[in-house]
């Protein structure tokens, strides 16, 4: 496990700057929620440090591996290995099956799913999704589908879960639920975790907080 150093990142979009140096560290097993409006930033350094979006200047570091200096073959591998990353609009796979959807970075990385048995197991035993292993997204719940996603993003053992708004599609009842989720994945299994959230609630399942403001850490 690795801790992640994030150091003077700047980001401009149409010669207007999103990100003005922000810098912060993650230990390695934190809970770390990043809050602010909407605008803020928070999204763009969220996709920075997921290595989807590349800095105009600065690092993220994971351990001694600088994400935005990697090239793109290295990044790919990298977010297939060592991070696990979570929309929130869910971005499940319409035609696959709750199984194939957990399954798939596995195949996508040439793994056999058949190695990772014992871990797919306890982790839809874990979260409650064994009786629907067999059914499609559409006829889950938004709770049910937001815990396939968290699932897709840890089957391969990643040291990081980074999510973007993880409860902003569910009522309060599901919210709260992912949630506690979340918490107890972090607990169980040490992943990091690092969520971008505007709930004050969702925020203080946490165990430190940040917040960005017009593109700067407050």
């Amino acid at each position: 496990m690795s801790d992640i150093t994030v150091s003077e990142i700047t980001k401009s979009f149409d010669d207007r700057e999103i990100l003005h140096g922000v810098s912060f560290t993650v230990a390695s097993g934190d809970f770390l929620s990043i809050t602010g409006e909407s605008g803020s930033g928070k999204s763009t350094l969220l996709g920075i440090m997921g290595g989807v979006l590349r800095p105009d200047g600065g690092k993220v570091m994971i351990g001694d591996v600088d994400v935005a200096s990697l090239p793109e073959k290295d990044l790919a591998k990298l977010r297939r290995t060592r991070l696990g990353y979570v929309y929130q609009f869910f971005n499940l796979i319409p035609t696959m099956t709750v199984r194939e959807n957990i399954l798939l970075p596995l195949i996508l990385d040439g793994k056999k799913p058949s190695l990772y048995r014992d871990r797919f197991d306890e982790l839809t035993s874990f979260t409650h999704l064994t009786a629907v292993l067999d059914a499609y997204p559409e006829t889950l719940s938004g709770g049910e589908q937001q815990r396939v996603a968290i699932l897709r993003a840890l089957i391969h053992d990643p040291e990081v879960i980074l999510l973007d708004e993880p409860t902003g599609n569910l009522d309060s009842e599901n919210a709260r639920a992912v949630m506690t989720l979340l918490s107890d994945l972090n607990a169980k299994y040490g992943v990091t975790v690092v969520q971008v959230t505007h709930s004050e609630q969702g925020a203080a399942y946490g165990n430190r907080t940040i917040t960005i403001k017009d593109g700067a850490l407050l």
